[in-house]
């Protein structure tokens, strides 16, 4: 009696682990939602998501707004994601409190929902994967300061992208705090460029023109960064701080146009987040980690490291 007992309970263990096992080889689908179609940035978060989607079999599909500024575009993509009934969301809000109602909605029919990059003020996701972007801002600053003298006046203009995203308020509210404490130094206009390399451009030269005395420029957002970079002629003696790695920005730094290019690992950032959604899904606590990011500069720019960062796509 005892043996058939025993043998029962080794059939019922291996059935459990069996039946685990088919759940963790469960094809998923997942949506992958970002603030735009095109860009790097969010060109290398695909890639990265399509990486994971390799390794785990998953079904991905890309939805997006052809801008960021198209905030009912991306609700109208998360709403899709509900109505068809899939596994998983990877969201990247473009607004920080527009969003809520359909997140809270996808999470409400049992949809797992993963923030990738950015996030929602009251609303809060099963997991969320991003970087340090008040750590972002300081690093922005500190970097600045350093290619100027003791005592030596700063200011700065500082253009964003989008003026709702968790991200970028952290960043600016960074760059903000640290100015405040340098002796000398001030944002003399923080505005921003909804992704527009037109807008950007027309307000660079419109504030270089009206306040000569700008010397530093922080360019928040790839598109951003051309604008002011056209905008910039090639004698004006302006220090320019950029985010992105577009072919453009990666010769404009080895030329020294862009003193420092800040580049946020958003492949790893895409590939852990379809991870994330999957370990949800199977049950699996997601590991907690913040994105690397770096500063890359013209003399560093050549390192394995920083190439790595620069050519992520090629991952």
């Amino acid at each position: 009696m005892k043996r058939v007992l025993l043998i029962l309970l080794i059939t019922t263990l291996l059935l459990g682990c069996s039946n685990k096992q088919q759940d963790q080889n469960k094809t998923y689908r997942i949506a992958v939602i970002t603030m735009m179609q095109g860009g790097e940035f969010w060109g290398a978060l695909k890639n990265g998501a399509r990486s994971a989607r390799s390794a785990t079999g998953s079904v991905l599909e890309f939805l997006a707004p052809v801008n960021e500024s198209d905030y009912e575009g991306q609700i109208s993509a998360v709403q899709r994601a509900i109505d068809q009934q899939f596994d998983a969301i990877v969201l990247s809000p473009s607004h920080y409190t527009r969003l809520e109602d359909v997140v809270a909605k996808a999470r409400s029919k049992g949809i797992k929902v993963v923030f990738a990059d950015t996030s929602l003020m009251n609303v809060h996701p099963d997991f969320s994967i991003t970087a340090d972007y008040q750590a972002i801002g300081k690093a922005m600053a500190e970097h600045a300061f350093s290619h100027f003298a003791e005592g030596e006046p700063i200011k700065a203009l500082v253009l964003g992208s989008m003026p709702n995203t968790s991200s970028m308020t952290a960043i600016v509210e960074a760059l903000a705090a640290n100015f405040a404490k340098k002796e000398g130094a001030a944002i003399v206009n923080a505005t921003y460029s909804f992704t527009d390399e037109a807008i950007a451009k027309d307000i660079t030269t419109s504030a270089l023109a009206s306040d000569p005395s700008i010397n530093l420029i922080f360019a928040l957002e790839e598109y951003t960064a051309h604008g002011v970079a056209n905008a910039l002629k090639e004698n004006q003696k302006v220090h320019f701080i950029a985010f992105g790695t577009t072919q453009y920005e990666i010769q404009l730094l080895e030329q020294g146009v862009i003193d420092a290019l800040v580049v946020v690992n958003s492949f790893n950032l895409g590939y852990r987040a379809v991870m994330a959604a999957i370990d949800l899904l199977n049950g699996i606590k997601p590991i907690e980690k913040l994105v690397d990011f770096d500063l890359v500069t013209k003399e560093s720019m050549f390192s394995e490291e920083h190439q790595r960062l620069l050519f992520q796509t090629l991952q």
